[in-house]
């Protein structure tokens, strides 16, 4: 839609997925932070954190990075790797916050790891959250394994809720995984409040307006699902720009309101039509 720029312009950004770093306390968030923080604290080898695509897993996970890394040596990487020796070479880079040195394979990144620990602090175990897990090859999550074996690392991995990845992921590691840890789809309570407070943080909460009183309809066609609420919402105020330019008596009447949000679910899929 190529809608001249208006008030709608600016909002349906707030909605874009990964273009801002947006934590929003839910009471699923809360729960599972608590959950994720203790993990971490404890002497475990490997958390499994999973749930749905879309559930907010990521975005909790770079809020315990944000928070820990000043209390613990702590890394995160947000993509999966696919290669041994780049997978060890980042690690080590991201461990030291130098350029890794040439390695053969993991015995001598091993050996020269160990050389280098007494210059991260006094405490030598060092959390790696994996984003994305599902992705890794077998042969990397083995030696992931043999690393957490060694407790110079604990490992939290983050993998899609879906029958077969999970059973996948309790397969790799077996007795190994110490601690699993479920982040569930939101509530339409939820949904209200993650709506209210997203709006309010980008100091746009006049235009809650045009969607509270659709948030059971926008909850049914979601299920509860972030990702697929954000799509939801942006292509609804995409709706919003171009009629507020071409045609500005169907934003203004309230009882536009639903059909609007109908049309953004035909155009997201979530509508067959």
């Amino acid at each position: 839609m190529d809608g001249v720029l208006n008030r709608f312009s600016d909002v349906k950004t707030i909605f874009i997925e990964g273009k801002v770093f947006d934590y929003i306390n839910l009471d699923k968030s809360v729960i599972a932070y608590d959950k994720l923080s203790n993990a971490i604290s404890k002497p475990l080898k490997l958390v499994l954190f999973y749930g749905k695509p879309g559930s907010g897993k990521t975005f909790l996970l770079e809020k315990i990075y944000s928070d820990m890394r000043g209390k613990y040596p702590i890394v995160f990487f947000p993509r999966p790797f696919f290669d041994e020796k780049q997978f060890l070479k980042s690690l080590f880079e991201e461990v030291f916050a130098i350029k890794a040195p040439p390695f053969s394979g993991y015995e001598e990144f091993l050996s020269i790891y160990k050389t280098k620990i007494p210059k991260i602090s006094e405490q030598t175990t060092v959390t790696v959250l994996l984003d994305e897990a599902q992705l890794y090859p077998h042969d990397l999550i083995e030696k992931v394994r043999l690393m957490a074996d060694t407790r110079l690392f604990k490992f939290l991995f983050t993998v899609h809720k879906t029958e077969k990845e999970e059973i996948l992921a309790k397969d790799y590691f077996k007795t190994r995984i110490w601690e699993s840890i479920e982040l569930d789809d939101s509530t339409m309570v939820e949904v209200r409040s993650y709506l209210e407070k997203k709006f309010l943080y980008h100091n746009k909460f006049d235009y809650l307006a045009y969607v509270k009183d659709n948030i059971p309809l926008i909850f049914s066609l979601t299920k509860g699902n972030l990702r697929t609420v954000n799509k939801l919402l942006f292509r609804l105020f995409e709706i919003y720009e171009y009629y507020e330019s071409n045609k500005p008596s169907i934003v203004s009447d309230k009882s536009n309101r639903r059909k609007l949000v109908e049309m953004a679910g035909i155009a997201t899929g979530l509508i067959n039509a």
